[in-house]
């Protein structure tokens, strides 16, 4: 009789526990990107990040059990202009040979008005720091669509300090999609 009852237990928390993990998506690569944009000597610079992995976790429903991570290859960086690409990799702005990831973590999801805001905690070059991102979720018949904008100091991760025609300012504008 207690083998019954301990079964039966053990049943219903490997249930309970199955329940309350939100299902990986599976992110559809050509239809998302990573995209920043910064002012230098005045004038708009923009950019993406060719390379980076997501894995999204996400349950509207249970958003305590719901997850976003993200790795983003740091020589991956492309703004249009070699040069300037690979002084970007260079150790004064990303030392890409050092440290080759950027790593975001959600810590908590939590919803707001119509949206909601992942808040977790960003990685780079070696610095990590919390941010909140508020993002939207627009679903269609095929697929999810996560948005996501927010505006980062790029000297709170050390990241070309000694520039002094460059906004301290970067906005990071992310957009996933799950099938």
């Amino acid at each position: 009789m207690k083998t019954i009852i301990y079964s039966i237990a053990l049943l219903m928390t490997m249930t309970c526990e199955a329940f309350s993990q939100a299902t990986p998506r599976t992110v559809d690569y050509s239809a998302s990107s990573i995209t920043f944009k910064i002012k230098n000597a005045g004038l708009n610079v923009e950019g993406t990040f060719k390379e980076y992995s997501a894995v999204v976790s996400w349950d509207p429903k249970n958003l305590a059990a719901s997850q976003v991570e993200g790795k983003i290859k740091t020589k991956s960086i492309s703004t249009g202009i070699n040069g300037r690409d690979n002084h970007l990799r260079k150790e004064e702005f990303f030392h890409a040979d050092k440290y080759p990831e950027i790593h975001f973590k959600s810590t908590a999801i939590k919803s707001q008005g119509a949206g909601y805001v992942v808040v977790g905690k960003l990685t780079i070059k070696g610095v990590t720091k919390e941010v909140s991102i508020p993002v939207s979720v627009t679903k269609t018949t095929t697929a999810e669509v996560y948005e996501g904008t927010l505006t980062i100091n790029r000297l709170d991760f050390h990241v070309g300090e000694d520039s002094w025609v460059m906004s301290d300012d970067v906005m990071i504008a992310i957009k996933i999609t799950t099938k």
